[in-house]
């Protein structure tokens, strides 16, 4: 299943790929995630629990984030591997930030491949594809947030 979208942030494209950078902030920004637990002899990959209560996807979740493909401040790749509620959910997702200094904005393209096998599959691309577009809302906005100097 293909999902894309655009956010923007009024601050500078370093700050914005900074706080993609920081494990906290991820952890803070993602719905239902209290924190994520670096592996250990692994860089940049961490261990997430996630509770979500979205309708039909509601429940807990457990899996691996990685980040790859860093190329400081234009572009970075996030892989998730997860299981939950009765289903196995995996997907790569490429970020790539610009900067339009006369409007003093980063916008933020994401293009996800998401993959999902079991119960959470029944419930249909439709709805996981309208849950999916609420959740990466929620996250750039609370991410926005955190940058220092950014009203989003």
């Amino acid at each position: 299943m293909k999902i894309s979208g655009t956010y923007s942030i009024q601050a500078e494209q370093q700050a914005v790929y900074d706080v993609f950078m920081n494990p906290d902030a991820i952890a803070k920004a993602l719905p239902g995630v209290d924190r994520l637990v670096p592996i250990e002899d692994q860089l940049n990959a961490w261990t997430v629990t996630a509770k979500i209560g979205i309708a039909a996807v509601s429940g807990m979740y457990t899996g691996i984030v990685r980040m790859s493909d860093l190329a400081s401040p234009h572009h970075f790749r996030l892989t998730v591997d997860g299981e939950g509620q009765g289903s196995i959910i995996g997907g790569d997702v490429q970020v790539d930030l610009s900067y339009d200094a006369g409007a003093g904005k980063t916008t933020i393209v994401w293009n996800a491949d998401a993959n999902v096998f079991g119960r959470l599959a029944g419930v249909g691309q439709r709805l996981i594809s309208a849950a999916a577009s609420m959740l990466a809302r929620q996250f750039f906005s609370s991410l926005s947030r955190q940058i220092p100097g950014v009203d989003n």
